[in-house]
């Protein structure tokens, strides 16, 4: 676990200062593991510390080892808490803006011996960290073809992907906007740097629209995604079912392009060992009873309310 502290933070001495260790002792202890794994852990620098490939293998053993006993410690404190079942629940920045609040309130009321946990990232992400035992629950579009083994898998929402600008935006009053119009205008994205994921990208190309000017990406955010789109300056590719649950505080408006959106269903994922747990059953239950209300048909909808 040293080790892994070490690359990570890419020096020694900021290592040493983050384990309360003097640096020699550290040093030290790094020495003696070299000489155990019979070659070398990390070489050093003016720029800091770099891993071989044997020591960021050791370095992956060691954060798991190190999210192992922080998870036992958080166990230890919820038991004396009276709190007996951690779940943890993993989903996209905008589907987490948009359902996990109402959605934690009311796990949590029904369940007060309940604690939940919540990360946000990307869908391919909290999928690895299902997969790897790190999260027990996620809601996300399908990232595989099939199942992993291990996981259950059920729909929570139909979905689709579209095109979506804020009320003031040009395009906005256009009732069916060329593809000329969409190349022309100015694109932002949320969950990568790149220009657009394969599925985004598809939906555009399906439409005619070949080059997209994207100045302005986010990247694990829902917040800044939602301020900036509303100024009415950018189009952006989202699943409408997320921007459905907020329309009343962000009214987009979703442009009927060309080719019509694109289907990507929402689903629930969860370890499998899990699917009797009370906690798991709620949410779930919870998660359908706040969607079903916004389900709808999946045509063109010019407003999300």
């Amino acid at each position: 676990m040293q080790l892994a502290v070490i690359l990570d933070k890419g020096s020694i001495t900021a290592a040493a200062q983050q384990l309360l260790l003097t640096q020699p002792t550290l040093t030290r202890n790094m020495t003696t593991l070299e000489m155990q794994a019979g070659a070398q852990l990390f070489s050093r620098s003016r720029f800091g510390v770099r891993s071989t490939p044997l020591g960021e293998g050791l370095a992956r053993i060691g954060r798991s080892l190190a999210r192992q006993m922080q998870a036992a410690n958080e166990a230890v404190a919820r038991h004396r808490l009276g709190i007996h079942t951690q779940l943890r629940l993993g989903a996209g920045p905008l589907i987490g803006m948009a359902l996990v609040p109402g959605l934690s309130e009311r796990v949590l009321r029904d369940h007060p011996n309940l604690a939940l946990s919540v990360t946000t990232s990307r869908p391919s992400a909290l999928m690895e960290q299902l997969i790897d035992g790190d999260l027990d629950v996620i809601i996300a579009p399908a990232v595989f073809a099939q199942v992993p083994p291990g996981i259950d898998r059920q729909r929570l929402c139909e979905d689709v992907i579209s095109v979506f600008c804020g009320p003031g935006h040009p395009l906005a009053q256009v009732r069916n906007p060329s593809a000329e119009e969409l190349s022309d205008s100015e694109w932002m994205n949320v969950g990568t740097t790149s220009p657009f994921q394969n599925s985004e990208l598809e939906l555009l190309r399906r439409s005619g629209i070949r080059r997209t000017r994207t100045q302005f990406a986010t990247v694990g955010d829902a917040v800044i995604l939602l301020q900036v789109l509303m100024r009415g300056r950018h189009l952006a590719v989202l699943p409408r079912m997320p921007l459905r649950l907020m329309a009343q505080t962000y009214p987009f408006i979703e442009l009927a392009i060309p080719a019509g959106p694109t289907q990507r269903d929402l689903y629930i994922w969860s370890r499998s060992e899990l699917r009797a747990e009370p906690g798991l059953c709620a949410l779930a239950g919870i998660a359908h009873e706040l969607v079903a209300p916004h389900e709808g048909p999946l045509g063109l909808q010019s407003t999300l309310t």
